[in-house]
């Protein structure tokens, strides 16, 4: 993807200046990046996100995936992040990151995009902070002098966690078939529809299919997973057919597909995506498919069970996971695999995990097993072996990894003490 400077991108880690922030609701503050060096930026394709690594002083790195909320420049970069409780970096970003602070960038990536030459009616659907890619598709839709009708509908508790209110509205005046809905699950007694918001409650598919194109358009889909299985599988249900249903999921994709699993009650949720669920589908007689059983292995298997993707990002971790490094799901996906590898050794690992995700190749086997320090969330160290399997796409690109680990302290230490003891003995004999 070419600079609108240079014409030419950037590889690895860049160094970029937080130029400014917008507080754009109570929860929710967008951060403007700019490249240190002055020069300019690729232009990114609506939808795709930055990874983002944070060198706190006083704590470790940590990466991170944000969504692209703004259209593209050529120049700097925004992205808008709720403030999570127990988010680390979002906290860091929130409390600490003021204009001036340095952070670095990796180029845009991702294939939640719209597509330049998108004909057909478009429909961006969001809950919650899920919003932040449909804003950036609504800019660059806005920016065509003339273009595809499009739909933004989206789904927030009120006013105090609707970010882009008044940016949206200006955006959908820009052209006559762009349009607004706006839902508040609880509006404030200040709050009027019509002028604050458009209806109160949830948006439900009932609502959808009275108010939008449901046998021409393209529905985009974003929010935590409950609203996306709902919908995802709605939408479905109701003719849509699936390639006209785009999603941006870090999960098992049969959660969101699988009729089988009833979709949840519409709700709107203000919180970032979700954990996918890790349970046993419920199946009838004679319905057992290997989706089952892969499912049924992952939760009863004693071994821990992590998938990461691209970009190193936690987003699978099964039970046996948590009991041999101690993180629960919940704390787990959406991190860094660095949480399970010792501090010394990270450098080696992404050096191996970076090159392996470019050329598509693994040194390893099927099968071998690689013996390494692990690192559990009490600081301790201790002996894992684990293997390793490249998740690719149908065209042979390198999505992600997912790798079986079994904890070897015991043996390892067994094993260290015996060699201890043979030593003595050879030397006693000697």
């Amino acid at each position: 993807m070419p600079d609108a400077t240079t014409g030419e991108t950037w590889a690895g880690w860049r160094d970029f200046i937080i130029e400014s922030r917008v507080p754009e609701s109570e929860i929710i503050t967008s951060f403007i990046f700019r490249p240190a060096d002055g020069k300019g930026v690729p232009h990114h394709q609506p939808g795709q996100h930055l990874t983002l690594l944070i060198e706190p002083k006083d704590g470790p790195s940590l990466k991170r995936n944000y969504t692209i909320s703004g259209h593209a420049n050529g120049e700097t970069y925004r992205i808008s992040v709720k403030r999570e409780a127990q988010g680390q970096a979002s906290r860091w970003l929130h409390d600490a990151a003021d204009a001036g602070t340095r952070v670095k960038l990796l180029p845009p990536s991702g294939t939640f995009v719209l597509p330049a030459d998108q004909a057909r009616p478009v429909v961006l659907l969001s809950g919650g902070v899920g919003l932040t890619p449909m804003v950036c598709m609504l800019e660059a839709l806005a920016a065509q002098p003339s273009g595809p009708s499009a739909h933004f509908i989206h789904g927030t508790q009120n006013g105090a966690t609707h970010a882009f209110a008044s940016h949206v509205k200006a955006l959908s005046a820009q052209r006559a078939n762009l349009k607004t809905t706006i839902f508040y699950e609880h509006p404030r007694k200040t709050e009027l529809a019509g002028r604050d918001f458009d209806r109160a409650g949830f948006i439900d598919l009932d609502w959808l299919a009275e108010n939008t194109p449901l046998a021409q358009a393209d529905y985009f889909v974003c929010g935590p997973l409950p609203f996306m299985r709902h919908f995802v599988q709605g939408l479905a249900a109701r003719g849509v057919p699936r390639a006209r249903i785009h999603f941006e999921f870090f999960g098992p994709i049969e959660e969101l597909l699988d009729p089988q699993t009833p979709p949840v009650q519409p709700t709107v949720f203000s919180g970032v995506k979700a954990a996918p669920m890790t349970q046993l589908k419920p199946f009838s007689p004679g319905t057992l498919t290997p989706d089952h059983i892969a499912q049924a292995l992952i939760d009863s298997n004693a071994d821990a069970v992590v998938a990461s993707d691209r970009d190193g990002q936690i987003i699978l971790w099964n039970p046996g996971a948590e009991r041999i490094f101690g993180f629960s799901e919940q704390e787990a996906l959406g991190q860094s695999l660095d949480i399970i590898i010792p501090e010394p050794f990270r450098a080696r690992h992404w050096e191996g995990y970076h090159q392996t995700v470019a050329s598509g190749e693994s040194r390893y086997g099927a099968g071998d097993l690689l013996a390494v320090p692990g690192l559990h969330k009490d600081g301790r160290r201790f002996s894992i072996e684990f293997t390793i399997v490249l998740l690719k796409n149908a065209d042979g690109r390198v999505e992600g990894m997912v790798s079986t680990i079994r904890d070897v302290n015991a043996r390892f230490e067994e094993t260290k003490k015996l060699r201890k003891e043979l030593a003595e003995l050879k030397k006693a004999a000697e």
